[in-house]
């Protein structure tokens, strides 16, 4: 059962002479227009519930209920504010006519029989003084030459006094913009000064004015106007009834006269039919709304409602009653109901000339699917919406089933054959949305790849997040491993893993690594903190960059648009990777055997160096450690070897940090030094280090005799004046400008039994050592303080650190050497909870 069966459009629609679009000022004019015609505009005007509130407000005023006469009309373009003011207007301009069509609807209105209303359109009308040829048209031309500068609340009171009066003003907003603030300041001034005198008198409770203005909101300026008097203000886009509006509009049968029971057969059979992959929720709820809607589907009504809303600024838009008047005039005899895929598509261009072009360039292309250009173009309805930019696969069926033309599977398959083959048309990674896009072609290409490489390459997939961890995230510094070997050498590897394993899995997979390998402390392994090749999101990412890699040389790309895409999904790609990254795995000696432990780092390899690096102060106490069990002494050459092959001993990033740390435990009378001539050095007999080359055997104190690394020193005279065992000090400061506080006292000292007392003259410094490393103190030390003469009793040490975890400030403070008493105090930053 057709349309026709049902309903009887309008005379104008079924002739294609449908005026969808009024202009106010028209309706003076002269030619045959629904403007000027108040029995045509009102018998297809629907009194919507935006304009019986307009009607409430002047039945009040009139009743004397409310003393406000001034009403705004609002909305976007084409909310229907022009139609809204015709109708208003021909209420109190043709009274008798605007009494029966308010009667016929039940509208509670009397409107005045000797009222007088004027319209004035600015679109058409360009006055200095706007009320001129408002009087004018009012035969009251008098009151215009009684102004002297400006139309006061007498002149206005003098034009309503006899009988009611209705101003009407359209598009006043864009003329009172165009006055210049400067040029235009006395015009301007005037004009306000009528304007806001008028909407005073309409807000007068004994006058009987009415002034009724559209506005699109617009001028700050205006509106600082209005705001005097806050006139009504109707918004007609919030009208809520906008369906009944249209179905009004083209279709001269009466919604009351509609057979029912036949629309909910024909709406049944649609919904019976809505079968997996559609899904509507509340079925029942559906159906009905099916019926409200009925000639159109309501999912069409609610896509034309949003691309109507989504472009408020462009007047192309206001033809979407035109576009349901064209389908209307060319179905309504073929078909029981209008869906998405019965529109035109070309009414729609204005919105986006690029996409629509891409739509006309794809129905080639899709010729051969079925119903190819319907669901097509369903899809470029949708993608115009700018809230949604894309068709579900649900608005997608809805758009173009007909029961007893298609089926819901047979459609599902097209929409599925439609991808891969129209070049512009994409989906998104659930594939559940369809849009068409200005550059879809490679961007479709590459999603079709990126399905192929995952349905059949995963190996090529794990390959590729191998490559991006390598040299995307860690700029090509590390060796990924399995992926990579990692060779057996001296010198330092950061190796980084893809695979998140527990601690215990963790080192039993590395202890297999290490297993036979000589030097095994200068691979430095990195972790992940979570799944990588577990990660659907991820296989998912480095599989679409594959596949945009696939097709290079396979496309045309002259604009380079391939190497983009690329470009752009491997910088996605790594950085989720980055955000997996990472913990560094470190080996320490817990006695008993090797314990794995884990420490933050950043995806840098310099930054793993850093945290690696901040182990050089127990490179020296290893030094000690290991040579101090070895009762003949360690070369030198051989304990730098163990140093890169044993995981027990810290890692040394530089050698040169072996040779420092070694230098230092000289200094510092920890070691003994020898040459291959057996020649001992010893700071305790005051010799300068020797050159630190590889023969050099390394000796601890204890395991030599003490001779070799002392020498006797003759015992001085004692002063006849000493006697005693005990001592007073007692001196002056002294500031020496580097840093240095000297104080100079007398030490009195007890010596032997005799009491003999020798005075000693002793100096108290303070040296002030400061720098950014431990290397830097040391220099400064060495320069300050006298090995032969100096004894430090005092070190007050204050550090400004990076952030250190709870871990690491615990290793910190373990680094820290012993003393007779130690006092710290640590700053903490903690966060705080909202």
């Amino acid at each position: 059962m057709p349309i026709s069966d049902l309903l009887t459009p309008r005379e104008e629609v079924q002739e294609g002479r449908f005026q969808g679009v009024l202009q106010a000022h028209k309706v003076g004019g002269s030619e045959d227009r629904l403007e000027n015609d108040p029995s045509r505009l009102l018998s297809m005007t629907y009194p919507s519930n935006a304009l019986e509130t307009a009607f409430d407000h002047v039945d009040n005023k009139l009743r004397s209920r409310d003393s406000q006469g001034g009403i705004t009309l609002t909305g976007p373009y084409g909310a229907g504010k022009s139609h809204g003011l015709l109708t208003l207007y021909h209420l109190f301009n043709s009274p008798d006519i605007g009494q029966e069509w308010l009667d016929e609807w039940e509208i509670a209105l009397d409107v005045p029989d000797s009222a007088e209303a004027t319209i004035l359109s600015t679109s058409e009308t360009d006055a200095d003084h706007i009320w001129e040829p408002i009087f004018e048209d009012l035969g009251r031309e008098d009151i215009s030459e009684d102004v002297k500068r400006y139309v006061t609340t007498d002149h206005i009171e003098d034009l309503c006094s006899d009988k009611p009066v209705a101003i009407f003003f359209d598009e006043i907003e864009t003329w009172w913009e165009s006055f210049s603030d400067s040029e235009d300041e006395e015009l301007v001034e005037r004009n306000e000064f009528f304007i806001q005198n008028l909407l005073e008198v309409a807000n007068d409770p004994d006058e009987d004015l009415f002034v009724f203005i559209t506005l699109l909101d617009k001028s700050d300026d205006f509106k600082r106007i209005l705001n005097r008097t806050n006139p009504y203000a109707v918004d007609l886009n919030a009208t809520g009834d906008r369906e009944r509006i249209i179905l009004h509009r083209l279709f001269e049968t009466r919604r009351e006269e509609l057979d029912e029971n036949k629309v909910r057969d024909i709406v049944q059979n649609y919904v019976e039919n809505y079968s997996y992959p559609i899904e509507i929720e509340e079925e029942k709820r559906y159906e009905n709304r099916m019926v409200e809607t009925y000639p159109f589907h309501p999912e069409l009504l609610d896509l034309l409602d949003n691309l109507y809303e989504g472009g408020k600024e462009r007047q192309n838009v206001r033809g979407a009653m035109n576009v349901l008047a064209d389908t209307v005039r060319r179905l309504y005899q073929e078909t029981n109901l209008i869906i998405t895929s019965d529109i035109e598509a070309a009414a729609f261009r204005g919105i986006n000339q690029t996409l629509f072009n891409r739509y006309v360039s794809d129905l080639d292309s899709v010729e051969d699917i079925d119903y190819g250009e319907e669901l097509l173009k369903t899809i470029l309805l949708y993608t115009l919406d700018e809230r949604s930019q894309m068709a579900s696969v649900t608005e997608c069926l809805l758009g173009t089933y007909k029961p007893g033309k298609n089926s819901v599977s047979k459609l599902d398959m097209s929409l599925q054959n439609l991808y891969g083959t129209a070049h512009y048309l994409d989906r998104d990674e659930q594939k559940t949305n369809y849009y068409i896009t200005e550059d879809p072609k490679l961007t479709a290409l590459v999603t079709r790849e990126q399905e192929r490489v995952l349905d059949g390459d995963r190996e090529a997939i794990e390959e590729k997040l191998a490559e991006v961890v390598r040299d995307d995230v860690w700029d090509g510094g590390v060796i990924v491993y399995p992926e990579d070997d990692v060779s057996d050498s001296r010198d330092i590897s950061v190796v980084v893993m893809l695979d998140y394993l527990s601690n215990g899995a963790l080192e039993k997979k590395l202890n297999g690594f290490f297993e036979g390998r000589t030097y095994q402390n200068t691979v430095l392994f990195v972790t992940p903190n979570q799944k990588i090749r577990q990660d659907d999101d991820l296989i998912s990412k480095a599989a679409r960059v594959l596949g945009a890699e696939n097709l290079r040389g396979k496309v045309d790309d002259e604009q380079g648009e391939l190497e983009k895409i690329i470009r752009d999904e491997r910088r996605e790609l790594r950085n989720e990777l980055e955000d997996n990254y990472g913990s560094w795995v470190k080996w320490t000696d817990s006695g008993g055997g090797l314990r794995m432990r884990k420490k933050s780092v950043s995806p840098d390899v310099e930054d793993v160096k850093s945290k690696v690096g901040r182990d050089k102060t127990y490179i020296g106490e290893k030094i000690v450690d290991e040579v101090q069990d070895a009762e003949n002494g360690v070369n030198v050459a051989s304990m730098l070897n163990d140093f890169r092959q044993f995981r027990r001993m810290p890692v040394v990033l530089e050698d040169s940090a072996f040779y420092s740390a070694l230098g230092q435990l000289y200094r510092d009378g920890k070691i003994i030094l020898e040459s291959d001539r057996a020649k001992f050095y010893a700071t305790q007999k005051g010799d300068p280090l020797p050159d630190l080359d590889d023969d050099l055997t390394i000796h601890h104190p204890d395991n030599l005799d003490e001779s070799v690394y002392t020498e006797t020193e003759p015992e001085p005279e004692p002063d006849p004046d000493t006697t005693g065992t005990g001592g007073v000090t007692t001196g002056s400061s002294i500031g020496t400008g580097d840093g240095t506080t000297t104080t100079v006292g007398q030490t009195e000292t007890e010596t032997g039994s005799g009491g003999e007392t020798v005075s000693t003259e002793t100096e108290t410094k303070t040296v002030q050592l400061e720098g950014n490393s431990p290397r830097v103190l040391r220099s400064v030390a060495e320069s300050r303080v006298n090995a032969d003469s100096d004894t430090a009793t005092h070190i007050d040490l204050s550090y400004d650190l990076d952030d250190l975890s709870k871990e690491e400030l615990i290793e910190f403070l373990e680094q820290l050497p012993s003393a007779i008493h130690i006092d710290a105090q640590v700053v903490i930053e903690s966060e705080v909870q909202d």
